[in-house]
Formats: structure tokens, C-alpha cells, sequence
């Protein structure tokens, strides 16, 4: 019998080999098999590692939070706490440690664990300090350390640890100061400001000065008057003459012309102003001369005249102007 060629039978295809075990909580390079949500975890936290090699710390920490979104894990969430706080987010950046220090991480990270925790102490002892400023009444203005806040009580104050001057004022009232002491690691605290209205002080009256009915009246020095004042007077008053001629003869002369046939309304009202101008430039005339003439009449008999109790003679004399007349009317008390 010839012999007969058989097929060899195919031999049995190799086991996948297993990937090679990655540490818990790192991030392995993305092969052949992984799903969408780890491998984009892988990319991003790449993408956020170069991010905080150059400095850039929030656009690294969005990156880091968006690879631990994918796929959570202890030393994405440790970096998160880290890029915080290289960019000064001492509240955000001790919640994020303290996500870190809660997600059980192992004994590898020990060392981060240990720099996490004196990280937290250190933030807490620097961390903001919340202070909730109300007052009664609400509405008053708050200062700290004599730096005015923006807005009005109630009011929400972020202050370091330490002890501060604060200050609550509103118009009215007397200011509230106290001096706060908020300890280090303190969440927040409230500030109730009691405001007083403020109560006015009566000013004290004159002393009242006694007079013995015995004493003898002392005679009082004669005044002296100056007559500047009368000359002054009658200056203007001629000048206030001066004008008041011009604009009347501007007056006439317009009213001549309206007469002999310029009818018009322009220089029938430019008539009118030159007269009321007349008018009262002569009536203040007048006044300023019958002011000035008795200032100057009355001046030197005052010289030779002592006083005689507290009676004395008055004269006034007061304009009296409208649109269509001018005078003075005056008033002698003696």
C-alpha cells in the first residue's frame, strides 16, 4: 500500500501572555486591550504631568482630576493635592490631601502619606479663617485692621489666623471695636455688633456775667467813622447816572426812529430794554446818591458824639426797583 500524506493536525495557538503587573496607583503606558476610560486616564495624567514640570499647576491639576475621574486612583488624587498647593489653594488644597490621606493608599506611597500630613498641619495653621460680621441694625460698614471691607454687615470676612481689629460703624450710632483672636486650623467664626445710637452733648450756656447796681457807667469812647465808605458810595452812583443817561438817549433816539415809520418789533423791544436799563441805572443812581450823601453827612457828627446807653439814631435806606420805575425807601429811628 502506498503510503498516504496526512495533514499535520494545527497545533493549539498561544495564551495571550498577561500584562505585567503595574503598582497600585500608578499610571502604566496604554497596550493592546485596554479600555477607552483607562486609556484615556493614562493620557491625561501624561498630559498633566508635563503640565506640572513647566510650571502651570491649575492647567495640571484639571488634567489630574479628569485622569481620576476615569479611573481613580491614590497617586492621581495625591498629585491633585500637590498642584493646589503649588498654586496657593490652601482650602482647596487641604481637601484635596485629605481625599489622598482617605482613599487607603499603599504602603509604597507611605513617604507621600507622611509629606501629605505635614503638608495639611502646615496649610491649616495658614489656612483663611471665615468671620460672619452681623450688626444691629444690619447695614453698617466693617473694617479690619483699619482696611474698609467692600459691602455691608451682614458680611462674610476671610482674615489669616492671628488676632485682628475689627471695626463696625454706621451713621448715628457710636462705632463697635473688638479685637478677634482666631486660632489656627478654626473653620469660621461670628462677629455680633450691638450698635448704640450715638447721644448729643447740649453745649454748655454763656456764662452769665453779674453786674453790682452800685457801679458807675463808664462813658464810651467816642467813634470814629471813615468816610470811604460815603465816597465809595457816590462813585457808583455817579457811574449808575452815566449809564443811565447813555441808555436813554439810546432810548430816545430809538423811539424817534420807531415813530418815523421803522414800525418793526425788533426795535420796538430794543426801545423798551434801553428804557428799563435807563430806568434802573438811574433809580440805583438816586439810591447809591442819597445812601452816600448821608453816610457822609452822618459820619463826622458821630465823631463828636458819646454814647448814651444803647439807644441810638438809625438810618436805612433801601433800594426799591421794578420793570417799569426805580426808587428808595428809607427809615430814620432815633
Amino acid at each position: 500500500m502506498p503510503w498516504t500524506a496526512f495533514a499535520a493536525p494545527p497545533k493549539p495557538a498561544a495564551a495571550p501572555a498577561k500584562p505585567a503587573p503595574t503598582k497600585k496607583g500608578s499610571a502604566a503606558k496604554p497596550g493592546k486591550g485596554d479600555d477607552p476610560k483607562r486609556a484615556d486616564a493614562r493620557k491625561n495624567y501624561a498630559d498633566a504631568e508635563a503640565k506640572f514640570q513647566s510650571g502651570d499647576y491649575e492647567a495640571a491639576y484639571t488634567l489630574y482630576k479628569a485622569a481620576n475621574d476615569a479611573v481613580p486612583a491614590p497617586q492621581t488624587l495625591y498629585k491633585m493635592g500637590l498642584s493646589l498647593d503649588k498654586a496657593d489653594k490652601t482650602s482647596e488644597a487641604i481637601a484635596a490631601y485629605g481625599a489622598f490621606l482617605g482613599s487607603n493608599p499603599p504602603s509604597s506611597m507611605d513617604a507621600k502619606v507622611t509629606e501629605a500630613q505635614a503638608r495639611v498641619a502646615e496649610l491649616r495653621r495658614k489656612a483663611p479663617i471665615l468671620v460672619r460680621v452681623k450688626s444691629d441694625p444690619p447695614g453698617a460698614s466693617v473694617s479690619v485692621d483699619g482696611v474698609a471691607q467692600m459691602g455691608t454687615a451682614p458680611l462674610d470676612v476671610k482674615v489669616s489666623p492671628g488676632t485682628h481689629k475689627f471695626r463696625v460703624s454706621s451713621p448715628g450710632y457710636d462705632p463697635y471695636e473688638k479685637d478677634v483672636t482666631l486660632d489656627p486650623g478654626a473653620s469660621e467664626t461670628t462677629l455680633d455688633a450691638l450698635l448704640t445710637k450715638t447721644v448729643a452733648v447740649a453745649e454748655a450756656p454763656p456764662p452769665v456775667v453779674e453786674t453790682k447796681s452800685n457801679e458807675k457807667m463808664t462813658e464810651v469812647q467816642p467813634e470814629h467813622h471813615s468816610n470811604v465808605a460815603a465816597f465809595v458810595v457816590l462813585g457808583v452812583a455817579g457811574a449808575g447816572a452815566i449809564v443811565g443817561g447813555i441808555f436813554g438817549v439810546k432810548a430816545l433816539q430809538g423811539k424817534s426812529d420807531f415813530n418815523n415809520g421803522q414800525r418793526t418789533t425788533d426795535k420796538a423791544d430794543e426801545v423798551e430794554k434801553n428804557a428799563l436799563i435807563a430806568d434802573m441805572a438811574l433809580g440805583a443812581a438816586i439810591t447809591l446818591g442819597v445812601t452816600g450823601t448821608v453816610l457822609l453827612l452822618t459820619s463826622g457828627s458821630s465823631d463828636t458824639r458819646a454814647a448814651r446807653g444803647t439807644q441810638r439814631t438809625q438810618f436805612q435806606i433801601a433800594p426799591a426797583l421794578s420793570p417799569h420805575q426805580a426808587g428808595a425807601a428809607a427809615t430814620l429811628r432815633f
